[in-house]
């Protein structure tokens, strides 16, 4: 076992006279784990023999409390790697690489310069949007999570493509991702379909009717690999069905039954597109072209929208764009939020994992859109 060499037998005072005017400031976890093996063959728990030296890079009691380890443990062999990390960060600002001797030097200590636990960035604005009428008055609401704490909100539409103060309706969905809304339990309510990250089941709340959420039920595995799920009735049957782009681009269309019965609440998957890994932002605005068909609108990697008819067989016609510079715009969710029997879109204009501005985009019934307005912050 080896030890340091000045860190622990002098105070931080007597070392600062004897070590560079500029010492390094920080270093990765990787180079800290070089130390360790150095300095203990990297046993983060072990006191030297002598009594005078701990944890994993060796620290001395008297550099433990002069640089604040108290806040954590008594002695550094009885803190967490991390913890003693961040003390060994202090002193490697104050006293340099210098203070773990060779062994700092072997691991390139002085040359690192790299945040060891860089600070996570807080998740801002809101993900997961979906819309529906939640609250059966005839107009289409918005749900959606809450990134920062994974609270369930829902904004109640009203009628003319803006949304009323929201409502929070649900607790701990930032485990869940993927929502989608529809009547798929076939009593004219709102039901919010939803994959749980952790296991990849898919799950529905059914719909109270009143903007609340009935206890969940598995109706699916092994949807982990699925994205972009978008609730839309292509074979216009009065049944909700469920589209998804798995893993190698591959559309898939999952029929509703119009039944809650677990895992038969979707009848058997029919292939309907392919290459769709080059799509994102799926969504249903309704009827975009006034035939009286849902159509599909998606975004390509070029920031292009595109509206996609519904053949009303289960398809969807050729395409065709409806937009540039979409690339900067996420959680695109649509309905006919005017109530003029035209589909409409919602998006947030925002970098990824940061909150927005949300805008309504009017559908003009020719499959296309009209000018946008925003009508919400901090999404």
């Amino acid at each position: 076992m080896r030890r340091l060499t000045r860190a622990a037998v002098l105070t931080a005072a007597s070392a600062l006279a004897l070590l560079p005017a500029a010492p390094s400031q920080a270093a990765s976890v990787a180079t800290w784990d070089k130390v360790a093996w150095c300095e203990s063959t990297g046993n983060w728990s072990i006191v030297s023999s002598n009594g005078l030296y701990y944890g994993g890079l060796q620290i001395t009691k008297h550099n433990w409390d002069a640089y604040g380890g108290r806040q954590y443990s008594s002695y550094p062999h009885r803190a967490t790697k991390q913890e003693q990390i961040l003390i060994a960060e202090k002193i490697l600002a104050d006293q340099g690489a210098g203070a773990w001797g060779r062994c700092g030097s072997d691991a390139g200590l002085a040359y690192d310069h790299a945040d060891p636990y860089p600070a996570v960035p807080v998740p801002e604005g809101l993900v997961h949007l979906a819309a529906a009428d939640f609250t059966s008055d005839g107009r289409k609401d918005v749900a959606g999570v809450e990134a920062a704490t994974g609270k369930l909100w829902l904004y109640p539409g009203n009628g003319n493509g803006t949304l009323a103060p929201r409502v929070q309706i649900g607790t701990g969905w930032g485990a869940m991702s993927r929502l989608t809304a529809a009547d798929f339990t076939g009593d004219g309510r709102a039901d919010l379909l939803t994959v749980e990250n952790a296991s990849g089941a898919l799950y529905a709340y059914p719909g109270n009717g009143n903007g609340t959420l009935a206890s969940r039920v598995r109706i699916g595995s092994g949807w982990g690999s699925m994205r972009d799920l978008t609730a839309i009735d292509v074979h216009r049957d009065g049944k909700a069905d469920l589209l998804a782009v798995a893993s190698d681009g591959a559309l898939w269309a999952y029929p509703g039954t119009g039944v809650l019965n677990g895992e038969d609440t979707l009848g058997n998957r029919t292939q309907i597109g392919s290459n769709w890994d080059t799509m994102s932002e799926l969504t249903s605005p309704g009827d975009l072209n006034s035939d009286g068909r849902p159509d599909l609108a998606a975004v390509d990697t070029d920031g292009r929208l595109w509206a996609y008819p519904g053949n009303g067989t289960g398809g969807f016609g050729a395409r065709t764009q409806v937009g540039t510079g979409w690339d900067s715009m996420r959680q695109l969710v649509g309905a006919d939020f005017n109530n003029d029997g035209k589909g409409d879109l919602d998006a947030v204009q925002a970098p990824v994992n940061t909150a927005g501005s949300l805008y309504f985009y009017p559908g003009n019934g020719l499959g296309g859109f009209g000018a946008r307005t925003q009508i919400g912050t901090g999404w």
